[in-house]
């Protein structure tokens, strides 16, 4: 089963309702505006973060309009200075290449150490779009779904305003 089987599967085990746009390889969100225009989502950058140490991992859902601040962003969660992860810390954490990172990511962190923190301009939109682990393809889904999702594989999203 690839990557996106195994998103889809977990979805359909949940009786999620969803849809799927697909589409050339796409490594940012900007490119992957090109083909789901239409659509009406949440279009988010998908940040993997880390600590100097490599001790701690966040996974950030913000808003595609706005500016990671690293200072900021511990200031508002109490985490050390976060930088981002490198491609090798991609595939062992989340199973996933540069491009291809979304909440469904986390599908594959088995030792459950990525925090997943989400905006609140993202949280409280009614549908999400995100690559279900492959950058070919976009999920497009009820924000409230892919949250109840998360928290059924053990993730507990932070909300917060970014």
């Amino acid at each position: 089963m690839n990557q996106a089987q195994r998103v889809f599967a977990v979805l359909d085990h949940d009786q999620i309702s969803y849809r799927v746009v697909h589409h050339p390889a796409v490594y940012t969100v900007a490119q992957a505006d090109e083909y789901v225009k239409s659509e009406e989502f949440s279009r988010a950058k998908n940040l993997l973060l880390t600590n100097k140490h490599h001790t701690k991992y966040v996974l950030l859902l913000m808003a595609e309009d706005k500016r990671f601040d690293a200072h900021a962003f511990s200031q508002l969660t109490g985490l050390p200075r976060l930088s981002f992860a490198s491609k090798d810390q991609l595939q062992a954490k989340l199973g996933v290449t540069p491009g291809s990172v979304s909440p469904f990511g986390l599908l594959n962190n088995q030792e459950h150490d990525v925090m997943l923190y989400i905006d609140a301009d993202v949280a409280q939109a009614q549908y999400f779009g995100g690559h279900p682990n492959d950058n070919t393809m976009t999920v497009i889904l009820k924000t409230t779904d892919l949250l109840k999702v998360l928290e059924g594989q053990g993730f507990t999203p932070h909300i917060l305003k970014i």
